[in-house]
């Protein structure tokens, strides 16, 4: 589903940063910007901005083909654990495939995820590459 440019917009701030929502009542900790705690609902939460690093815990290689191309198949897809503790998904890049492996230190960086044409909206977000 590829999002309108009003509706990335509206969601820039999680797209082009990571931010993790602490719980002021749990204390637990969650990806991305939220109003309420996902886990105890409560609305007594606050915004930190991520550092970016963390370590890759597990990854696949992907084959989904999007719009007929095939230039940058195989993807790797990894469950990275941030400094700060929580989980996020995210495209490796930067690595190959006999390079990649469980245990190995990752940063967040922005990257290019599509474009609607060569003179259209560039969409970006987070990914991670090897420190």
């Amino acid at each position: 589903m590829r999002l309108s440019p009003q509706q990335f917009w509206r969601i820039r701030e999680n797209q082009y940063r990571l931010f993790i929502t602490v719980c002021g009542s749990c204390g637990r900790k969650a990806i991305l910007k939220r109003p309420v705690c996902p886990y105890c609902g409560s609305d007594r939460v606050h915004h930190v901005e991520s550092s970016g690093l963390g370590v890759l815990e597990s990854f696949t290689k992907v084959y989904y083909r999007r719009n007929s191309s095939e230039d940058d198949l195989p993807k790797f897809i990894g469950v990275v654990r941030l400094t700060e503790g929580v989980r996020v998904v995210g495209e490796i890049v930067g690595v190959g495939a006999d390079e990649l492996r469980e245990g190995m230190e990752v940063e967040a960086v922005l990257r290019r995820y599509a474009s609607d044409d060569p003179y259209g909206v560039i969409y970006y977000g987070i990914k991670f590459k090897p420190v």
